[in-house]
């Protein structure tokens, strides 16, 4: 059995979040409208500088079509890394997205 590390479970909920957010072209701010957050704590969450509730983790996947599940999935280095390499892309794919 994996033993989470808090903060690196806050950044790795934050990090799938972001991949979400971005693959669907959102800002934070039109994901937080649509689950009721402000832009700066759907930042705050993706950045894992927060706990997110249980509540607003299952609003955002329902919204954003994300398996609960995943988050709480340990990957192995080469998929983190992928995770990673996709951000960048999609970041700079979609420079107006914050």
């Amino acid at each position: 059995m994996y033993k989470w590390n808090l903060v690196n479970l806050k950044i790795h909920i934050g990090r799938i979040i972001l991949l979400y957010r971005l693959r669907k072209e959102l800002s934070q701010f039109q994901l937080g409208l649509e689950v009721g957050m402000s832009r700066d704590h759907i930042g705050r969450i993706e950045r894992g500088q927060t706990n997110p509730t249980i509540e607003n983790i299952v609003k955002i996947s329902d919204f954003l079509n994300i398996d609960i599940l995943i988050f709480f999935i340990e990957l192995n280095q080469n998929e983190l890394s992928n995770i990673l390499d996709e951000i960048k892309n999609l970041k700079e794919k979609n420079k107006n997205i914050e």
